[in-house]
C-alpha cells in the first residue's frame, strides 16, 4: 500500500502518510509493519501527540497490551471524529487488524 494510493481515514482527502497503529518498540522496529492506516499530515501528527500525552509513544517498552491500547485509541480517535457518519477504512488494515488480535490473542509478541 501507498499513502498517496489512499485516503485519509479522518479528512477523506488524499493521505500523506502510512501511520503503523501500533507503533515502534524501543529499538525503533515497527511492531506490526504490515498494519497501516492511511492518514493525512496532520493527523499523523495529531495522533503521534496524542500518544505521547496518553503515554504510549514511540520508545515505550513493547508488550501486546501496549499494541492494543495503540490500536484502540487510533480506533476510538476515528469513531469520535466521525460522530454518526461512517469509518472506511483500507480492506488491507482491516485484514491486518484481525491478524494482529489472532496473533495477540494466541499470546504471541509483535511480529
Amino acid at each position: 500500500m501507498r499513502a498517496d494510493d489512499q485516503q485519509c481515514v479522518f479528512l477523506g482527502r488524499p493521505a500523506d502518510h502510512l501511520h503503523h497503529p501500533t507503533g515502534r518498540d524501543a529499538d525503533g522496529d515497527y511492531l506490526d509493519p504490515a498494519l497501516v492506516v492511511p492518514l493525512a499530515h496532520r493527523q499523523h501528527v495529531v495522533e503521534h501527540q496524542a500518544w505521547n500525552v496518553a503515554g504510549l509513544g514511540d520508545g515505550t517498552a513493547a508488550s501486546n497490551l501496549l499494541r492494543l491500547r495503540r490500536v484502540g485509541h487510533l480506533l476510538v480517535r476515528m469513531g469520535e471524529h466521525h460522530g454518526i457518519g461512517f469509518v472506511v477504512l483500507p480492506a488491507s488494515f482491516v485484514r491486518e487488524l484481525g491478524l494482529m488480535l489472532h496473533r495477540v490473542a494466541d499470546g504471541e509478541g509483535p511480529s
